[in-house]
């Protein structure tokens, strides 16, 4: 089936928005180091809503996930009180994910001060964690069964917000067992779970995790961040991931996510697009429609 890509409706669940003179941003100073996805030096600069259009020019955007860019403000709710100003002022992004450490003794309160903002959709907690230490999101292993963690959790689902979540291939078992625990939570994890197939055992470590998580339908996932797969999106390196998470998930559980900026130091989004309608040419008009705007509609509230 041929797709013409310029009509297929997006509502882009997942990118980052930044203004480098406002928070700290340590990671996108110019002296930093590049960073894992590769020499982000042509991402050092605001990248704002107009920036964000234009990298989306010729496709049906109609509407976006702003999720927490580690903007390194004293006051992570700072970053929520910009972006609700510049959804007012520009229509973009039409919801955001907020920082919180869902762990901390404030983190209810926390909460409650992002809710302020009527863009608020949910919150995102970092909490990759392996034992060989190329990934330290976190300060320990086993964060999402922390009692801590799980009742700001639990404040989450009191407000109706949902959880962000970036997590390795073996911490899939801790998402089902915290999807399990708090069944009203809604659930999303970020770039396909980070399976990182050139890392040895990763690819059956996410695999099993991922069939694991088939009958929890509060835990979604997004095609996004794909760059850990295959920085140039190539379908042939991409398909087998996408098809088994649609296998596992169906298209009412995916939604696309362009990590802009992030993933334009490698990949464009016409390639993005057109690589994951080449993987998903055999869904319906309707499933199709879900991966890259319904679900996000849904899960966001949007």
């Amino acid at each position: 089936m041929s797709i013409d890509i310029s009509r297929i409706p997006i509502v882009d669940a997942h990118h980052h928005l930044w203004e480098l003179a406002r928070f700290p941003y340590s990671w996108l100073a110019p002296d930093a180091s590049p960073a894992r996805f590769g020499d982000h030096t042509s991402i050092k600069r605001d990248y704002l809503p107009a920036d964000y259009r234009a990298d989306f020019k010729g496709f049906d955007l109609q509407g976006s996930v702003h999720v927490q860019a580690n903007c390194g403000a004293d006051d992570p709710v700072a970053e929520t009180k910009w972006l609700q100003a510049l959804s007012d002022n520009n229509g973009l992004p039409t919801a955001a994910v907020a920082e919180v450490d869902l762990c901390a003794a404030n983190a209810s309160q926390l909460i409650a001060r992002h809710a302020e903002f009527s863009v608020l959709r949910g919150v995102r907690a970092m909490v990759a964690w392996d034992r060989e230490g190329r990934w330290r999101f976190a300060d320990r292993p086993g964060i999402l069964l922390d009692a801590a963690f799980r009742r700001g959790a639990k404040t989450l689902v009191e407000r109706d917000l949902s959880l962000d979540l970036v997590v390795l291939p073996g911490q899939l078992t801790e998402v089902a067992d915290l999807a399990a625990a708090l069944p009203d939570l809604r659930i999303v994890i970020n770039h396909l779970g980070q399976p990182e197939p050139d890392q040895p055992g990763n690819e059956a470590l996410w695999h099993q995790g991922i069939t694991q998580l088939k009958s929890l339908d509060n835990v979604f996932i997004k095609a996004s961040g794909l760059w850990l797969i295959d920085k140039s999106w190539h379908p042939d390196r991409l398909r087998p991931f996408v098809t088994h998470v649609l296998e596992m998930f169906g298209a009412k559980r995916i939604m696309y996510g362009s990590n802009l900026p992030v993933e334009k130091v490698n990949t464009q989004i016409p390639t993005q697009i057109k690589a994951l309608t080449d993987i998903l040419a055999g869904l319906s008009s309707d499933d199709l429609r879900n991966v890259f705007s319904g679900t996000a509609k849904e899960f966001y509230r949007i």
